[in-house]
Order: structure tokens, then C-alpha cells, then sequence
């Protein structure tokens, strides 16, 4: 039961994730069979989804590369690295500046979904 409960979650996530992908169908492609996949397989598919959803927060200086606004990360638990940042216009008001970052990652594209930004003094 714990299973096909983790299993509908992860097929509504990944429906959600692909929404606006310019099919329906793309959500769930035929290739896609849950049921083949092993039991930890299936749970860490699930887990990496919830992560990426997870609205959060990240810390660096905004910068231009290759004529998109960044966000160079500075510190995430240890962890570093330039991410894309989707809500460009804001992200221009803040340019060479360090900033927090609220939202939530999209680790495939390597791009946050910006919900705000704030300088830090």
C-alpha cells in the first residue's frame, strides 16, 4: 500500500514538474514504467523530487555570464555552484551584488525559480 501511495505521488510530481512542457503526454512517456523500477529506486525518485520542489533559500552574488543574470553561489550547507536564475528582470535590479535567493531549484536545468530576492548588507 506504502508503495503505489509513493507511486501516485511521484507520477503527480513528475506531472507537475513537466507541466507546460507543450504536451500532456510529455508528463508520462510511454517508455516510463514505474513498476520496473526497484523498490529504493522507486523511494529515491520520490525523495529527489520532493527536494527539488522545496522552496529555499541561497546565498551569493548575482552576476552576468554569457548575457543571463546568475546567482554565484557562496555557501549552501558547503556546497557551491552558479545557478540561472529564471525571473531575470529582478534579478538585473541586483546585478554584482550578494543576495539571498527564495526558491526552489530546478537541478536538471540548473535554474532557481525565483520567488524573491534580497540584498544582503
Amino acid at each position: 500500500m506504502k508503495i503505489r501511495v509513493l507511486l501516485a505521488l511521484a507520477a503527480l510530481a513528475t506531472a507537475l514538474l513537466t507541466w507546460g512542457s507543450g504536451s500532456p503526454r510529455a508528463a508520462f512517456p510511454s517508455s516510463l514504467r514505474l513498476s520496473e523500477l526497484s523498490e529504493s529506486q522507486q523511494l529515491e525518485a520520490h525523495h529527489r523530487l520532493q527536494e527539488e520542489g522545496q522552496v529555499k533559500e541561497f546565498k551569493g552574488k548575482i552576476l552576468k555570464s554569457g548575457g543571463k543574470f546568475v546567482l554565484e553561489e557562496s555557501s549552501n550547507g558547503g556546497n557551491y555552484g552558479t545557478y540561472l536564475l529564471d525571473d531575470q528582470a529582478t534579478a538585473k535590479k541586483y546585478e554584482g551584488q550578494r543576495v539571498v535567493v527564495t526558491g526552489t531549484l530546478d537541478a536538471p536545468h540548473n535554474t532557481i525559480h525565483v520567488r524573491k530576492i534580497e540584498a544582503v548588507a
